[in-house]
């Protein structure tokens, strides 16, 4: 990730704050802390400094403009969650059992974990280091009990060993990194097994009152917190608060001050909370390819080009859940950290924020940070054979936006490269050209009838570069850079594609899979404040340009996968880097109740035409514990409303003929009467003994 420079941001940070907060962003709570400089003009000693480190000052605001409904002139320092900059938290949760002789760094997670088990013996190599460098080969996320509507239920914690005991490895532990959640929450269980406390105690104990964090906590106390930031969507609705129960993963809450302190314990020298060899073992990059992640132990980012050209060492996080989102970047040698937290825009966003600061701390001490300058780009029309292997299908994500889509690569006559994209819902085309250093760079405009005469350049192109594996594995990786005006540049290096064998299977296979396709399944066995019911429509497709594969859209994740029988398709890739984070398998199931389709994250669906028919003769809803009760809105009871008798262990959502959540009870302030439109969904949620009655 590559961020730009920009002068406009040499305002205050009070002003810069109120400006973003205008800017769709609901609230922002920013800390930095540095040593012996200022920020145009304004002192570092202020009324807010916070710091665990004597030798050095903080400058924050952490009374930002909230756009939603939070008194403005409210003196607190709001609480967000931070998401996955917890992970940084884990990691050295864990790094100070290692420094105390308690946990072998190489040493298998067995030896902590007696109970952990995986289908598939691989998982007896995985090792303390492999959850903290996403290369343990583990799928990626458990979703079940992770997100949750103003409950703090550690089910997903109870049961986390369950889940991963039915899921088999992606790849050999230790061969590539690929972004993985439930490494993290592993290395919770770890700290509780270890310690004897419960990980949200540690965290406050042994991290966070170490560095001068005293509102720094977990999904397990951030209800009861009364700073907690306001949750607001994006359509502007006050929802109740989150309680982010995967912990070690995402789950931690602090204020801007504490996760800028917090930074602190990785400044060089200071060793509060780890030894240097363990903060130099966090700081080692995962891999030297530049196209494989560039992750350390916990961090996202332990180098950064333009910050290396400088001279300057720099270590990053970036976090999202589904409202807060966080950034953490540490100087560890200019004894610099800055925290950007908000509850709207994202981690990206706030990671470009963090390094327009830096920038001015470095500018004012004298050191320069430059953009790498852009190469001329010079293309050919010549296409060598040798090229020709890289022609075919491909799974991949979006060149820019991410998402499972099949690419279908050729070179017309050699001189340039066609690349058609497809899923079920939408193909498109688009042309690229050799470049002389053997990338083919993006076109404006598409190639009509061969013709070169009037070829152009995109503005912020993506550029491709096919590689090829030992094992004969071919891969593509890009290259593009995004321009956000007002905030910087994100650049993306990745591998994102990989080579699709052909996948033969039977008719019988094809016709199996083919009678379900198109046909949507609705999320029923999470628990009742889970989040996933806002989206929790799942759609399998068949596509004839890729046959023998699936394309699966659930919740809004799009994946493709590789069909093993007529009930069973997994995840087949093996491209290596992030791209390959958070993979599934899928199983069709059939038992007395009907069909269902299994999945390897926890969460499981039930096909919306074996949806009874919500009439007026229903009046009281018996629920169930991880068993959501699902009616299709018929004519009888379309246009209508409806209220719904509930405790507040219980929700409704409604939803409308296309699964998207019109109406739930977890919008604060909501509603009595639920609105009922023609040909959409109701569910009920709740636990067992309890029920519903409605009018």
């Amino acid at each position: 990730m590559k961020y730009k420079f920009n002068k406009w941001l040499l305002i205050p940070a009070i002003i810069l704050t109120a400006v973003l907060s205008i800017s769709n962003l609901a609230g922002l709570g920013i800390a930095y802390i540095f040593k012996d400089t200022q920020v145009n003009g304004a002192e570092n000693e202020t009324a807010d400094t916070v710091s665990a480190n004597k030798d050095s000052s903080s400058v924050s605001n952490s009374t930002p403009t909230y756009a939603n409904g939070w008194d403005d002139a409210k003196d607190v320092s709001p609480i967000y969650c931070v998401g996955s900059v917890s992970k940084v938290y884990a990691t050295a949760a864990v790094m100070q059992l290692v420094d105390a002789g308690k946990v072998e760094l190489d040493g298998p997670v067995t030896d902590y974990l007696p109970e952990f088990r995986m289908a598939d013996e691989r998982y007896k190599d995985i090792t303390v280091r492999m959850l903290m460098d996403h290369t343990s080969g583990i799928m990626g996320t458990t979703l079940t009990g992770d997100f949750l509507f103003s409950d703090a239920d550690t089910y997903r914690h109870d049961n986390l060993l369950d889940i991963l005991s039915t899921q088999r490895l992606k790849a050999d532990p230790g061969s590539y990194a690929a972004y993985c959640n439930d490494g993290f929450d592993l290395l919770e269980l770890i700290v509780e097994e270890v310690t004897g406390m419960t990980y949200t105690e540690y965290v406050q104990e042994n991290l966070a009152k170490l560095t001068g964090g005293i509102n720094t906590g977990t999904g397990v106390t951030a209800l009861y917190e009364e700073n907690l930031i306001p949750a607001f969507s994006s359509s502007n609705l006050h929802y109740e608060n989150e309680a982010v129960m995967c912990l070690g993963a995402g789950g931690v809450y602090a204020t801007a001050e504490d996760v800028a302190n917090f930074g602190t314990g990785f400044f060089a020298g200071n060793e509060a909370i780890l030894s240097e060899n363990s903060k130099n073992e966090m700081a080692i990059r995962v891999s030297n390819d530049e196209y494989r992640d560039g992750s350390g132990l916990g961090w996202d980012y332990v180098n950064m080009p333009r910050y290396d050209a400088a001279g300057v060492k720099f270590l990053a996080k970036g976090g999202d859940v589904m409202l807060n989102h966080a950034f953490l970047g540490v100087a560890p040698e200019e004894n610099i950290s800055i925290a950007v937290l908000s509850n709207g825009g994202s981690s990206s966003y706030n990671g470009m924020l963090a390094m327009d600061i830096l920038d001015i701390i470095l500018a004012d001490r004298g050191i320069e940070v430059k953009d790498t300058d852009q190469p001329e780009i010079k293309v050919t029309d010549e296409i060598p054979a040798s090229f020709d292997e890289y022609a075919g299908m491909y799974t991949s994500g979006n060149m820019r936006d991410g998402g499972a889509v099949v690419n279908v690569i050729s070179f017309p006559d050699h001189k340039y490269m066609h690349v058609t994209t497809v899923t079920p819902f939408y193909a498109d085309e688009s042309d690229y050209m050799l470049t002389e250093d053997g990338v083919f760079v993006e076109l404006a405009y598409k190639i009509e009838n061969g013709n070169l005469g009037d070829v152009r350049i995109a503005k912020n192109p993506v550029k491709i570069k096919f590689v090829k594996n030992e094992d004969g594995k071919i891969y593509f990786a890009i290259d593009y850079q995004d321009t956000k005006v007002g905030l910087g540049q994100l650049e993306r290096k990745e591998y994102v594609g990989e080579k699709m064998e052909a996948n033969p299977i039977s008719d019988e296979v094809r016709n199996s899979w083919q009678a379900v396709s198109g046909k949507d399944f609705m999320l029923y066995d999470d628990l009742e404040a889970s989040r996933w019911y806002e989206a929790p429509k799942a759609t399998v497709y068949t596509m004839d340009v890729a046959d023998g594969y699936l394309y699966l859209n659930m919740s809004g994740f799009p994946r493709l996968l590789k069909i093993v029988d007529s009930t069973t398709a997994i995840a087949f890739q093996s491209i290596p880097s992030s791209a390959n984070r958070d993979l599934i398998d899928i199983k069709l199931v059939r038992d007395e109740n009907g069909l269902k389709l299994t999945t390897s994250t926890g969460l499981n669906c039930i096909p919306v035409e074996n949806i009874p028919e919500l009439t007026t003769d229903i009046k009281t809803i018996e629920l169930k514990t991880m068993e959501a009760s699902w009616y299709r809105i018929g004519a009888d009871m379309a246009e209508y409303e409806i209220v719904a008798e509930r405790s507040e262990d219980s929700s409704v959502y409604v939803y409308n003929k296309y699964g998207e959540e019109v109406f739930t009870t977890h919008v604060v302030d909501a509603s009595s009467r639920t609105p009922l439109p023609k040909d959409g969904y109701i569910v009920f949620l709740g636990k067992t003994g309890d029920s519903i009655n409605i009018k």
